[in-house]
């Protein structure tokens, strides 16, 4: 496994997100530690004890691994810097940008949903801690720390819009990666994804799948009879430059035949070249490549267009 394939795995993106963490904890940590004195008066230690707390919290979640963890994980975040807040004797304090930096990953790692939800905590904990902070401080004090709090939230909206972006460009983009614009058809990645469960599916209810390759010079036409053709559970997919891959459920080879033989009445040229597929198979991948090795053996003319690949081994 490289490298990157490592930090994107599932794995990878929560370990990344617990060193945040604790890195943010540390600098958190270190931040009080030279502090002259806290907001409120309290022991000299009480960062630290908040520290090993977090820490020991997260640490727990990391490994138990309970249902909704992150979830829980993201509140005590959220709790421990409501807490932070109320410790910092900075005006405005600066440890307020770590709630931005909170709900910011958030939204960053698990979509606009979970932004929004953040968000919306944050606010709850600036809504509590403000008005404790304020009645303490100065007028001059009170202002900028409303300012502040004022151009963090507009800047976690905007953020937030932009990942509303991103995401609504990455499905546009997913979508387009799975639809060829010319037969209009899925592209061969979106059927190499739907055969996954279709093929062991059928496979299990004993029913018959026919996989076939068609070739042809002018696909778009040939996509437009295919269309008409076939029903609502076939599954007709662009595979390369020359061929289209139908996937037939619930058809034996002799209706496979029957369709095959009404695109060739109706589009004079088309070659073809069919298998069965079982659960048992390789992949679909080998397959398809194992029908196009088959389509070497076919012609154009009416004897020899059609081939019946041999069963694979």
């Amino acid at each position: 496994m490289t490298t990157s394939s490592r930090i994107t795995s599932d794995q990878g993106v929560v370990i990344m997100q617990y060193l945040a963490r604790a890195l943010f904890a540390a600098l958190a940590v270190i931040y009080f530690h030279h502090a002259d004195s806290f907001f409120f008066a309290l022991p000299k230690a009480t960062p630290w004890l908040l520290f090993a707390a977090y820490v020991g919290l997260q640490l727990l979640l990391l490994f138990w691994r309970p249902a909704n963890g992150d979830a829980f994980a993201s509140g005590l975040d959220l709790l421990t810097l409501g807490i932070v807040l109320l410790l910092d004797p900075g005006n405005p304090p600066p440890t307020m940008a770590l709630l931005f930096i909170a709900v910011l990953s958030n939204g960053l790692l698990h979509g606009i949903k979970r932004f929004l939800i953040m968000l919306a905590g944050a606010e709850i904990v600036l809504a509590f801690v403000l008005p404790i902070r304020l009645s303490y401080v100065t007028t001059t004090s009170a202002s900028a720390s409303l300012f502040l709090v004022i151009a963090l939230s507009a800047c976690m909206l905007y953020f937030g819009l932009m990942i509303w972006r991103n995401q609504a460009l990455a499905r546009a983009a997913l979508e387009a990666t799975w639809r060829d614009p010319d037969t209009d058809f899925i592209s061969r990645e979106a059927l190499i994804s739907t055969a996954g469960w279709l093929v062991p599916l059928h496979d299990r209810i004993s029913s018959p799948m026919t996989l076939a390759l068609v070739h042809h010079d002018e696909l778009p036409q040939l996509a437009n009879r295919v269309a008409h053709r076939i029903r609502r559970s076939d599954v007709a997919a662009r595979y390369d430059e020359q061929h289209l891959a139908l996937l037939l459920p619930c058809t034996a080879t002799a209706a496979a035949e029957q369709l095959l033989n009404d695109l060739r009445d109706r589009h004079p040229g088309v070659r073809a070249a069919i298998m069965t597929l079982t659960d048992g198979d390789a992949a679909l991948e080998q397959a398809l490549a194992h029908l196009q090795s088959s389509m070497a053996r076919t012609r154009d003319d009416n004897d020899h267009w059609l081939a019946h690949a041999p069963p694979m081994h």
